[in-house]
């Protein structure tokens, strides 16, 4: 009996394995926030397009399908990004999709977060059989805005439709996703934490110009998805030579709008045309201009004065040190750069060394302390910035061979901080 009893369990293991093999789910979008092997993402890349298969109507297949594709070949663990196979594999997606489902969601924010990708690589547009003129451009960005009133719950692409609603100064939808994606509480809390910061030392109805995708976001939710500082304005410095978003600022502030260069890739000719955009905004607006640490405008540099984690631009003196210490001693969040319940998810790297601005933005305060002889609010703010540079050099799931640049931003700032 024993030997027969053997086989069947055996059998029965089998089955089990084969079956659950056979019914096995792709990974959704909230995997991505980990990382993975190059294998594991070209075995989620080929389930999505089973699944698409089954069933051509499923939008969100679709999506999924497109959006592993990307990842099989630009991911974390990626050294070097095969473009040409990637544009491949992606235009293929959407050309199908223009061909079987011309009229669907998933075409529709296809072909948006295709364009985006692409950035200044158009040439690869003539892959696509209906992105390849640049006037049917205009066609992927009014698609996007039907899109939106299509699926307005899809939370995978809600950092794709604020890129769009941002551009176009649509701020009524606006509102509208930004407290839909709070909701899910799927953002990073560092990311928001420091965005808080920058808006909260900043005078009623300013300016903040901000250079990154992931500082626009979060600024954007910190207003609209939480409902705060709603009469600041966040400006993305990359975004104004994009004809909408230009056109958009200038209408709102009244200044006149003038043309970026014809070549936008050139920074001899992009900078100084940016940065005359920016002092017409200033001096015609008449509304406080701040900038983020990130960015320091040539044609102010003799007048940007720091407040702590932003700049402001001023034509008189003041005592700006005055208004660091009141941001860092009564104004910024602070506890959660000491420790934190809520854990940041997100793999961009950046995020975790985001804190260490505040080293250099507040050593002015920190020595200010040191020589008025304030013991205690000295110890306080030198234990806060060694944590940030602890709480940041012991990363989670550091690749090998950033150790060692981990380690010499450990010693930089530590040196900066006892300097």
């Amino acid at each position: 009996m024993k030997k027969i009893l053997v086989p069947i369990i055996l059998i029965a293991v089998f089955s089990t394995v084969t079956a659950w093999a056979q019914t096995e789910r792709p990974a959704s979008i909230e995997a991505l926030r980990s990382e993975h092997d190059a294998q594991w993402y070209a075995h989620q890349t080929a389930l999505w397009e089973k699944e698409v298969q089954k069933n051509p109507n499923d939008d969100e297949a679709w999506y999924y399908w497109f959006t592993f594709t990307k990842s099989k070949f630009a991911n974390a663990a990626a050294r070097n990004v095969d473009l040409d196979a990637m544009a491949k594999e992606m235009s293929a997606i959407a050309n199908r999709l223009h061909k079987e489902r011309p009229d669907s969601y998933a075409r529709y924010i296809i072909d948006f977060n295709y364009t985006r990708m692409l950035g200044n690589r158009p040439d690869y547009l003539d892959d696509l059989v209906i992105i390849d003129k640049t006037p049917k451009l205009d066609n992927v960005q009014d698609n996007m805005l039907k899109a939106i009133k299509m699926r307005p719950d899809f939370e995978p692409m809600y950092p794709s439709y604020v890129a769009y609603l941002v551009k176009t100064g649509r701020t009524d939808l606006m509102t509208d996703i930004l407290k839909r994606w709070y909701n899910t509480g799927n953002y990073s809390y560092t990311m928001l934490s420091y965005a808080y910061n920058c808006m909260a030392g900043m005078e009623e109805n300013g300016i903040l110009f901000v250079s990154g995708e992931e500082e626009t976001f979060a600024c954007l939710m910190v207003q609209y998805g939480k409902g705060l500082f709603q009469d600041r304005l966040i400006i993305n410095l990359n975004l104004l030579q994009e004809p909408d978003y230009l056109e958009y600022i200038c209408n709102l502030l009244g200044v006149e709008a003038t043309q970026p260069p014809a070549d936008k890739t050139n920074i001899d000719y992009m900078n100084p045309w940016r940065e005359n955009l920016i002092f017409s905004i200033a001096h015609t607006s008449k509304r406080p201009v701040y900038f983020t640490s990130y960015y320091i405008p040539e044609i102010f540099k003799n007048f940007l004065y720091s407040e702590g984690l932003v700049t402001k631009y001023s034509t008189k003196r003041y005592d700006n040190l005055a208004v660091k210490r009141r941001n860092y001693e009564s104004v910024y969040l602070t506890d959660y750069m000491y420790e934190t319940f809520v854990p940041d998810t997100f793999l961009d790297k950046r995020i975790y060394t985001l804190n260490l601005n505040f080293i250099p933005c507040f050593k002015s305060l920190l020595d200010f302390y040191k020589a008025q002889g304030m013991k205690a609010e000295y110890d306080r703010l030198r234990n806060l910035m060694v944590r940030i540079v602890e709480n940041c050099c012991r990363m989670k799931d550091v690749d090998p061979e950033d150790h060692e640049y981990i380690m010499k931003l450990k010693e930089r700032y530590m040196n900066e901080i006892d300097r």
